[in-house]
């Protein structure tokens, strides 16, 4: 244990225990690992909303209100777009989520053009439930020349939105995109939903067939390539996929119910008939 005298007056005290004038372990860690990890993204970012990012990125909430604070101290007349999303995302991190809108709110006055701004803000909506609210939002960002740092991720939100609310050609469209930047079994999947909803089924074998390909053990990818073989009436495939789907751990009641209807209708997918 090190003493120190005037910890809150240069950045490494935000890393002092205020309340005992001592460095902690835990403290003195963070620390290093800040050092070792710090970057600046901008040439005029202060030192402190430098650092209230990275630690926002190694969870250490405390220490960013810290950092905030000292931001607020030393330029309460000029603080800029960075201070209020870092604010934002702060309290989005800790589940504050009418907080956090308010906050990015502020921003985006500050700047309406910047892209990431209204991607925060359609992530606060998204995980508050609002989806439409967010939707809107990722358009908003994805319509911009400059994108957002975080655009793949941009696009399967607003993909899984637009399936949500039964928007499936918007869907298949945005899935491509993220498909073309980086496929996955995730991206096809999504594609090949999309697909089967607008009774695309052989767009969506092939979709479904991709995903299977880059992880054979989904189960929702299993589920909807026994949907695909019971609506085109291949019984052993129908069987076989649905077997598999239930091996492989399929618990979506929406899914299994769909399957389960369509198996009584058509007579067969089901090994148990």
């Amino acid at each position: 244990m090190q003493r120190v005298l005037n910890p809150t007056t240069t950045l490494p005290g935000l890393f002092w225990d205020s309340s005992t004038t001592h460095v902690t372990t835990t403290s003195a860690q963070r620390w290093r690992s800040w050092k070792r990890t710090r970057t600046f993204s901008e040439e005029n970012s202060s030192i402190f909303l430098s650092s209230a990012g990275q630690l926002l990125n190694l969870h250490s909430y405390n220490l960013v209100e810290s950092a905030l604070s000292h931001e607020l101290l030393s330029s309460p007349k000029s603080l800029n777009q960075d201070y209020y999303l870092l604010l934002a995302k702060l309290h989005m991190a800790k589940g504050e989520l009418t907080e956090a809108e308010g906050y990015v709110k502020q921003a985006t006055v500050l700047n309406h053009t910047n892209p990431a701004a209204w991607a925060l803000l359609g992530h606060i909506l998204y995980l508050g439930g609002e989806n439409k609210a967010a939707r809107d939002n990722y358009e908003r960002t994805l319509s911009y020349e400059s994108p957002a740092p975080d655009t793949h991720s941009i696009r399967l939100r607003l993909a899984s939105i637009y399936l949500q609310l039964q928007q499936y050609s918007a869907a298949r469209n945005m899935f491509l995109l993220a498909c073309r930047d980086s496929p996955s079994c995730i991206t096809w999947l999504g594609v090949g939903i999309s697909c089967y909803r607008l009774d695309g089924l052989k767009e969506a074998e092939q979709a479904l067939s991709e995903a299977n390909i880059l992880n054979n053990t989904d189960p929702e990818v299993w589920g909807y390539l026994s949907l695909v073989c019971l609506k085109t009436t291949r019984k052993l495939e129908a069987e076989q996929s649905y077997k598999y789907a239930l091996r492989v751990g399929l618990k979506d009641p929406d899914l299994l119910t769909e399957i389960q209807t369509i198996q009584k209708e058509v007579g067969f997918g089901d090994a148990g008939f």
